[in-house]
């Protein structure tokens, strides 16, 4: 079974479709975009730990002598700029969407259909994603996330629904070294304690073994070299064959 799959390996890596890529060779105005993607995700960490205020933190008070109205005026401008700057952004030209515009999507640019690049979890021109970075080590993949304050659930931990969320993603771009790609058809997680905030996450996952259209895949996450949730997945080929996911 390994050579079967280091021969597929060899000759294709699917997988590839998934993962970082060097930013030399892509084209100026694509590193921009990324640059701006980053600068919108911290936009979003800002905005959502603006305090409006109306609770005091402390002896301190809100500390910075505004009352309500003028924090309130303060807040209606830059709501008014963000505004402004998204119409700005509205206006450039935009990738066709099948379900917008009725655009075939195979005819989509390579680099706009990778996962890599749109996905909602390691995607680089998705300001959606958290921070996510994977990559290939032999068969297995390998992945670091770092979660912020809007991926919050319990106080001061990463909301579960996200480190299951990885986990799809991580495993999903693992069962390539299968040779083919499929659908989440489950995806159980085992939590094993909480997963903090502010510290780099890292995961790991493998391809297990394949059941006709049933491919089978595993993984785990720790967070400094504590082993924080465990997850195994299956994942159904469709009918009409392997999901392409603009691989090469």
């Amino acid at each position: 079974m390994a050579e079967a799959v280091a021969e597929v390996n060899e000759q294709v890596d699917i997988r590839r479709a998934w993962l970082d890529e060097d930013e030399v060779g892509l084209s100026a105005a694509r590193v921009a975009k990324r640059r701006l993607v980053e600068e919108v995700r911290r936009l979003v960490d800002v905005v959502f730990q603006m305090d409006c205020g109306d609770v005091g933190y402390g002896e301190g008070g809100d500390g910075d002598g505004d009352g309500d109205g003028e924090r309130a005026a303060r807040f209606m401008a830059m709501a008014a700029e963000v505004g402004a700057l998204a119409d700005r952004v509205g206006e450039l030209p935009r990738i066709p969407r099948a379900e917008v515009d009725g655009a075939n999507v195979s005819q989509a640019r390579r680099q706009d259909a990778l996962l890599v690049e749109r996905s909602t979890i390691n995607g680089r021109g998705n300001p959606l994603a958290p921070p996510v970075r994977m990559w290939a080590d032999g068969d297995l993949i390998r992945a670091e996330a770092y979660f912020n304050a809007p991926y919050e659930g319990p106080p001061g931990r990463v909301h579960g629904a996200w480190v299951a969320a990885c986990f799809d993603e991580v495993l999903g771009c693992a069962q390539g070294a299968s040779g083919a790609f499929g659908f989440t058809g489950t995806l159980t997680i085992t939590l094993r304690r909480a997963t903090p905030l502010y510290t780099k996450i890292s995961y790991e996952a493998g391809f297990s073994h394949r059941e006709g259209r049933k491919i089978h895949a595993w993984g785990r996450c720790y967070a400094n070299g504590q082993l924080t949730a465990e997850a195994s997945g299956v994942f159904v080929v469709p009918v009409f064959g392997g999901v392409g996911h603009g691989a090469v």
